[in-house]
């Protein structure tokens, strides 16, 4: 095997292991430029809210609460009583390679309230809130800092908690997450990524006991409303996001995964043809 032979071979090596990755020249440097999604809550979801005489609320300032770290930020999370969506503006993602780990929606706000007449004729008022949205698509997992409160009192702070889980893993839709290129403006490369957790949202057991109990509702096994919040399907997911990274020596166009193989095809070609002739000489 000559000189020429042995540099077309490894050049052409070289491209089928990145086409056999498909990663991008990109790969690992990839910022959010913006996101959306969100969750739309299932007709068992709103019965199960129903059945505890519980709402969705959110508000377009987040309150002002002592010990709530958002309180006063512009809120990035919206829901549609009509279409039971609650609606989230990503700011922050987790990029592994090409593929998006997790959307991360700060200062994003959903309220579950409910209000319960007392026998004097007074009303209670007990909120659960959920802060700061993380969908993580590696885990099928939505995060959230949760929060309590009774009334206008004492803020009880859970921290970050699983809120939902999809019960099939995986991404599905869109780009199944994985981030594809679109094109190449101003020095700026440009792409893409979407996708659905795969499954239907449950709700996390601790997560379910922690909202029932705060509520002032009932957390027996054989409580009916217990039950529904327990194993009730929560809904499912959307996300996309547009992503960005700066290249000022980027020469467009850049090949697709299949470009890149059918160059090394056509490479290890001609090495066979050098070699042969070699071999004539």
């Amino acid at each position: 095997m000559n000189l020429t032979f042995k540099c077309i071979f490894s050049a052409a090596a070289a491209l089928l292991a990145a086409s056999a990755t498909s990663a991008t020249p990109f790969a690992g440097m990839w910022e959010l430029a913006s996101g959306t999604g969100g969750l739309t809550f299932s007709g068992d979801a709103l019965s199960a809210l129903s059945a505890s005489g519980s709402s969705v609320v959110t508000v377009g300032t987040v309150p002002t609460i002592a010990g709530l770290d958002i309180s006063g930020a512009t809120n990035t999370a919206l829901y549609t009583k009509a279409t039971g969506n609650v609606s989230l503006a990503f700011n922050s993602a987790i990029v592994t390679g090409d593929t998006v780990n997790s959307l991360r929606a700060a200062n994003s706000f959903v309220n579950i309230r409910r209000t319960v007449f007392n026998d004097d004729d007074t009303l209670t008022t007990r909120s659960i809130f959920m802060a700061n949205f993380d969908v993580n698509l590696s885990t099928s997992t939505i995060f959230a800092d949760l929060y309590s409160r009774l009334g206008n009192g004492a803020l009880v702070n859970y921290g970050k908690q699983a809120i939902f889980t999809a019960d099939v893993p995986g991404v599905i839709g869109g780009t199944q997450g994985n981030i594809l290129i679109d094109g190449y403006v101003d020095y700026t490369v440009s792409a893409h990524a979407s996708g659905s957790l795969a499954g239907s949202l449950r709700m996390n057991g601790n997560t379910a006991t922690v909202i029932l109990a705060d509520l002032g509702l009932s957390t027996a096994a054989t409580d009916p409303v217990a039950i529904l919040v327990r194993t009730s399907n929560w809904g499912s997911t959307q996300a996309e996001g547009v992503f960005r990274v700066a290249c000022l020596d980027c020469i467009p166009p850049f090949p697709e995964p299949s470009t890149y193989a059918m160059f090394g095809v056509g490479l290890l070609a001609m090495g066979v043809a050098v070699r042969r002739r070699g071999k004539a000489g």
